[in-house]
């Protein structure tokens, strides 16, 4: 169904409603245990205890963290394609980026995807098993044939996944093992760990359930957005050059961009917006299950699988003028010179890219912090363009839950040498 409907009669149900809850069926008990599939009060306390870890203050915390995996992005760009000319997959390098961020900021150490200029081995398993995840479900709508199904088509990608799990499981116990703040330093499990008032921190169980979702929730749906981004921005001449524009004038040196000084970027945030909203990295989220109860005075018997589509929603022409263009300027404010009042009907209550209501993505704020400082930190120092013949990069992509990417090959330039910008 339509955003406009599902967003507030399915997901923010209020109090002394019967709530949609996620699809149970296929998931072993320690899954349960995760943010993402646990009961409503234990998931309170969960997302209490891990919320404090994606406060603005602790992202700010994280800074050099984050920075030191952006320096080294910017590196091997310089090395490797600029200084060679090569082509460069910016679907790999984006997710190399996020993923040895979010290793380093969970575990303590990164995948190491940067250094190496290749995808570790357990990150490929993630891929497959977002895949398996999502045969899963559809296996689980057929529960006579479910067993059969997943024995004869799914057994690699399942094991996949299941290695995958085993490997977090094993990371998560060894930081676990090291005390809430190792050398003095503060990650995610040191927030998952701490007591409050109303008692002790997550088991040792509930840290390594919920850490496979979080490194994959922190890290290849960032690098999908930035590669929405790049793509859309690309498309569009006009709007790469009011960016890069914004971006040049607003830092006269590097070392000025940081999580805190790319907030006044108020284009930056419209085409990262737009890009969330012509490319949302979860265009088809997993379905909620009816209690039993209406939606738009029609009766949704218990157990009936209700379905909200991102991707539908997002372009819907009924939501959005010009749906189907990307059009940073439908998210600006009415005071800045560039606000077009041609889009002053925009609906912008159903563009929910993180999800809503309880169970929303509790990462959005390091999302959008990694997302600013990436984008800043690249168009700031290079110019670049995306080779021609990838037009229908978007377009030919199928989804798992999430999108299978295929490459999207980019040309780096020197500061200057493709846009006359100071």
């Amino acid at each position: 169904m339509d955003g406009s409907i599902g967003w507030p009669q399915v997901y923010t149900r209020r109090p002394g409603e019967a709530h949609f809850d996620k699809l149970p069926r296929g998931f072993d008990k320690e899954m349960y245990a995760s943010l993402g599939l646990s009961s409503a009060d234990v998931q309170r306390r969960q997302r209490r205890h891990l919320g404090r870890a994606f406060t603005g203050t602790a992202i700010q915390e994280q800074e050099a963290i984050i920075g030191h995996y952006i320096d080294l992005l910017v590196r091997r760009i310089q090395s490797l394609f600029v200084d060679t000319g090569e082509k460069m997959d910016i679907v790999q390098w984006l997710n190399f980026t996020t993923f040895d961020i979010i290793s380093d900021l969970t575990f303590g150490e990164s995948f190491g995807s940067l250094e190496s200029s290749a995808y570790h081995p357990l990150v490929l398993s993630i891929f497959e098993g977002v895949k398996a995840d999502a045969f899963l479900r559809a296996c689980n709508t057929y529960p006579l044939v479910s067993p059969l199904l997943k024995r004869v088509f799914g057994g690699k990608q399942f094991q996949r996944g299941k290695a995958y799990r085993e490997w977090t499981r094993t990371k998560s116990e060894a930081r676990v093992g090291l005390g809430m703040e190792p050398k003095g330093r503060r990650d995610f499990v040191t927030h998952m760990l701490r007591p409050d008032r109303d008692g002790p921190g997550l088991s040792r169980m509930e840290i390594a359930a919920f850490a496979p979702l979080l490194v994959i929730a922190g890290s290849e749906t960032t690098a999908s957005a930035l590669s929405g981004f790049f793509f859309y921005l690309n498309q569009t001449s006009h709007v790469k050059a009011i960016l890069v524009d914004e971006i040049r004038r607003a830092f006269s040196q590097e070392s000025e961009i940081s999580i805190s000084s790319t907030h006044g970027l108020e284009y930056l945030q419209a085409c990262l917006e737009e890009a969330l909203r012509m490319y949302p990295p979860a265009p088809a989220p997993p379905p909620r299950i009816s209690p039993g109860a209406e939606i738009e005075n029609h009766f949704i018997p218990p157990g009936t699988s209700v379905h909200v589509y991102q991707w539908a929603t997002f372009r819907n022409p009924q939501h959005f003028v010009d749906a189907d263009s990307f059009c940073p300027e439908r998210w600006l404010k009415h005071t800045h010179p560039l606000y077009d009042s041609r889009f002053a009907a925009d609906s912008h209550g159903v563009f929910k890219p993180f999800s809503v209501g309880p169970r929303d993505c509790i990462g959005k704020n390091l999302a959008f912090a990694e997302m600013r400082l990436i984008a800043a930190r690249l168009l700031f120092k290079f110019d670049v363009d995306v080779l021609p013949g990838q037009d229908d990069w978007h377009s030919v992509q199928k989804t798992y839950l999430l999108w299978d990417k295929g490459p999207l090959y980019l040309r780096w330039y020197p500061r200057g040498q493709k846009y006359k910008i100071p």
